[in-house]
C-alpha cells in the first residue's frame, strides 16, 4: 500500500467456524511433503529474534500475523479481519477474527499481539527487526527500545478488548499492513514464554502458534516435522505431514530428488546444466526470480575495509558476469545497486561505475596506499560450509587474487555458527543478501544501512544517507518518497558498504504430483509462503 493511501477502511467478513478441531477427511494418497527447506539447522525460530529466511520458513508455518501476502504479493487479512485508519492517519485499529485459535485451542487475543509487538522492542531481546517498528514511528517505541524508558507502558500498542488492537504512530505511514505481514509480528503467548524462558521456541511442545501447521518433531541437525493445526480457521491445510530437512549439500539433495526422496528441491549451481538439458527434469523445473540482491559483505569497521577506495576496488575486481556464468550456471542478473528488478526504485543504470574493471580496481588500491599488493593485509572470507557456498567463495578468492593481487583466506562455518558470526560482526568478507520482507523499497534502506539499522551488520554509517532515508520514510507523497530513496541509493553506490553482485534467480524442481504449489519472488524456499494450499495428487 502506498504511503499516501491513508484514509482507507478495509473490511473483509470471514466465515466463523466452530472452535472445535477440524475434521480431516481421509484421502487415498498420503498427503505428505518432504523437501530440504532449511538447508541447515536454524539458529533461532523465536519470531522476535529471527532474521534468516530458513528461520522465517519455519515460523510462517506455525504462526500467522495480522496480514499475509497474497499470490500477487499484496497484503490480505489473516489473523485480522478488518482495520480502520483515523482521519489524521496516525491511529490504526485492527479487528481480529473471532475464530482465531492457537494450536492448543486457546483463543488468539489482541493482548497476544500487544505482548509480541512490545517484546520485539524490549532492549534485552535485541530483536533484529525492532528497527522496523521504531522506524514506523510507533509512539514510544524509540525510547523503550533504546532503554530510555524502563517499561513498555508508553508504547503506542494497546489491546482495546479481546478482539481489538490499536497502534498509534507519531506520523502517518501508508505501509502499515505490509509491515504487519512480517513473520516477527505474530501473536505470542506470554504465559508460555514466562514459564519456559528462551527454551520455549526450541521445544515443539511449547512452540505453539496460530498458523496452519503445528511443529510436532525437531531432530536437530536433521529435520523438523509439521502436522495441521486442528484449530486453524478456515478449511485448514490439505497436507497431513510436512518434513523440512537440513541437508547442507545441494548435490546430495539433488540426488535424493532424483531418487524420489524429495517432493521439491532447489537446484544447486553445479546441477543447473544437467537439469535444463534433461527432457523430463526440465518439465519439472520452475525458474524463480527473487526480490533479492546478493553482495559481498565487508566489515566497514575493520582496516583496510574502512577505506571506501578499498571497497570500491573489491567491487570492481570481481567479474559479475563470470560469477553468474561459471558458478550460478547462468542463473542471475548482474547488479551494481541495491533495489532489485520488479520493485519500485529499481534503476538498471545505477552503479555502472562499479562494473568489472581490473585496471581501475588496481588504481583504486594504489590510491588507497597499496601500490604493492604484497603490502595489503590478508583478509578472511567467511561462508556457510556447503558445496555451493564453497564454490562461490573459491571463485571470489581467485578473482581477488588474479585481478587485485589480494590474498584471501577461506573460513567455512556450519550454518548456525555462520549466522552467529554475522550477527556479531565477526568477519572481514563474506556473502550475504537481502530478500524483501515486503515488496516496498522502504524495506531496503534504514534497517540495512542506517547507522543504527537493526540489520546493519556491516559497520557502515553515513549521516547524509540516514537523513535522506528518514525524510523518505516520513513522506506521504509516493513520488517524493521514491526520489528520496533514489538519492539514498546513489549514496550507497558511491560508498560501497557492500559490493553489490547479482539479483538471484533460482531453479526449483517440483514433482508433477505436487498440486497448488505457488512460487513467488518473496519465498525463502520456493513455495514456502503457501504450503497450506498444497495437495499431493495420486502418483
Amino acid at each position: 500500500m502506498a504511503r499516501g493511501s491513508l484514509r482507507v477502511v478495509f473490511a473483509v467478513l470471514l466465515a466463523i467456524v466452530p472452535s472445535q478441531p477440524h475434521l480431516i477427511h481421509a484421502q487415498a494418497t498420503p498427503q505428505e511433503f518432504t523437501a530440504n527447506v532449511l538447508q541447515g539447522e536454524p539458529d533461532n525460530v523465536d519470531p522476535s529474534r529471527s532474521s534468516f529466511v530458513n528461520e522465517a520458513d519455519v515460523i510462517r508455518q506455525v504462526f500467522e500475523p495480522l496480514f499475509r501476502l497474497d499470490p500477487e504479493l499484496r497484503p490480505e487479512p489473516a489473523a485480522a479481519e478488518a482495520y480502520t485508519v483515523s482521519d489524521d492517519g496516525k491511529t490504526w485499529t485492527f479487528k481480529l477474527r473471532p475464530d482465531g485459535r492457537f494450536s492448543d485451542g486457546a483463543p488468539v487475543t489482541a493482548a497476544d499481539f500487544e505482548y509480541s509487538l512490545k517484546r520485539i522492542l524490549e532492549p534485552g531481546i535485541a530483536a533484529p527487526y525492532a528497527s522496523f517498528f521504531v522506524d514506523a514511528g510507533i509512539v514510544g517505541s524509540d525510547d523503550y527500545n533504546a532503554g530510555r524508558t524502563a517499561t513498555a507502558d508508553q508504547v503506542g500498542v494497546r489491546a482495546v478488548d479481546d478482539l481489538t488492537l490499536q497502534i498509534e504512530t507519531v506520523s502517518p505511514i501508508g505501509y502499515m499492513p505490509s509491515l504487519l505481514t512480517l513473520l516477527v509480528a505474530v501473536p505470542l503467548r506470554a504465559d508460555i514464554i514466562s514459564a519456559k524462558g528462551d527454551a520455549w521456541s526450541r521445544d515443539p511442545s511449547t512452540y505453539i502458534g496460530n498458523g496452519p501447521f503445528v511443529m510436532i518433531d525437531w531432530v536437530h541437525q536433521d529435520h523438523i516435522t509439521f502436522a495441521p493445526n486442528p484449530y486453524y480457521h478456515g478449511p485448514g491445510p490439505l497436507l497431513q505431514k510436512m518434513t523440512f530437512l537440513m541437508v547442507q549439500s545441494t548435490a546430495s539433495d539433488y540426488a535424493a530428488y532424483i531418487n524420489g526422496e524429495r517432493d521439491a528441491a532447489v537446484v544447486g549451481d553445479a546441477q543447473l546444466v544437467a537439469v535444463l538439458q534433461n527432457a523430463a527434469l526440465s518439465q519439472e523445473a520452475h525458474r524463480v526470480v527473487d526480490l533479492s540482491t546478493f553482495w559481498i559483505h565487508m566489515n566497514n569497521g575493520r582496516p583496510p575495509l574502512n577505506n571506501p577506495l578499498v571497497r570500491r576496488a573489491i567491487s570492481r575486481g570481481v567479474d559479475r558476469n563470470a560469477l553468474i556464468r561459471d558458478v550460478a550456471g547462468g542463473l542471475g542478473r548482474p547488479t551494481t545497486s541495491l533495489i532489485p528488478p520488479g520493485m519500485l526504485g529499481f534503476d538498471p543504470a545505477l552503479g555502472s561505475e562499479q562494473n568489472f574493471d581490473p585496471s581501475a580496481a588496481r588504481s583504486l588500491l594504489a590510491q588507497a596506499g597499496f601500490s604493492n599488493p604484497a603490502t595489503f593485509p590478508r583478509l578472511s572470507f567467511t561462508y556457510q560450509s556447503n558445496s555451493e557456498e564453497q564454490r562461490r567463495a573459491e571463485f571470489i578468492q581467485a578473482q581477488l587474487k588474479t585481478n587485485l593481487g589480494i590474498e584471501v583466506e577461506l573460513q567455512p562455518l556450519e550454518t548456525k555458527a555462520f549466522e552467529a558470526a554475522f550477527r556479531a560482526k565477526n568477519f572481514d568478507l563474506g556473502w550475504s543478501a537481502w530478500l524483501a520482507d515486503y515488496p516496498d523499497p522502504q524495506d531496503w534502506f534504514h534497517t540495512l544501512f542506517a547507522c543504527t539499522g537493526g540489520n546493519n551488520a556491516f559497520n557502515y554509517c553515513n549521516t547524509a544517507f540516514d537523513a535522506a532515508v528518514a525524510q523518505a520514510d516520513s513522506s506521504i507523497d509516493p513520488d517524493v518518497r521514491l526520489n528520496l530513496y533514489s538519492g539514498a541509493q546513489a549514496l550507497l553506490v558511491q560508498d560501497v558498504p557492500v559490493a553489490f553482485m547479482l539479483n538471484r534467480e533460482r531453479l526449483a524442481l517440483v514433482k508433477p504430483y505436487v498440486q497448488g504449489m505457488t512460487i513467488t519472488g518473496q519465498d525463502g524456499f520456493p513455495g514456502a509462503l503457501f504450503l497450506d494450499r498444497v495437495q499431493i495428487a495420486a502418483h
